[in-house]
């Protein structure tokens, strides 16, 4: 059994979305954030959260990059991502989840209260893998 709030990642190049989602989940989980790539992955290797929420479009090191490193180092079943991308074109969504880069898929802008939700939802699916 986990002491503690749970640890999640937030992958977010745009400063004031990055603190809004610090803002509006730092209540319940443990919120770590990250503005790039390879610093998503080295808070990913360092905390080893349950649950990232992922931009796709962060600069250096593009979030479907990111998505399957932790996917892969971390274990599928032990870690949920979520992507949060402003990418919402025809086929962009099935592209996206097809990638093996993140378990689901919202599009920019979300509304605060689905966020929250759908977090909720992946973290409950990841406690019961």
């Amino acid at each position: 059994m986990r002491n503690g709030p749970e640890t999640i990642l937030i992958v977010e190049d745009n400063p004031e979305l990055l603190a809004l989602l610090r803002e509006l989940l730092g209540k319940e989980y443990n919120a770590l954030t990250a503005r790039r790539g390879e610093e998503a992955i080295e808070l990913a290797r360092r905390w080893r959260p349950r649950l990232v929420i992922l931009d796709l479009q962060l600069p250096t090191i593009d979030g479907i990059e990111v998505g399957r490193w932790i996917k892969r180092e971390l274990g599928n079943e032990r870690v949920s991502i979520l992507v949060l991308t402003a990418l919402a074109g025809r086929g962009d969504s099935e592209a996206i989840l097809e990638s093996g880069c993140c378990d689901a898929y919202m599009a920019k802008p979300a509304h605060l209260n689905e966020i929250r939700g759908k977090v909720r939802e992946l973290l409950a699916s990841t406690a019961a893998r």
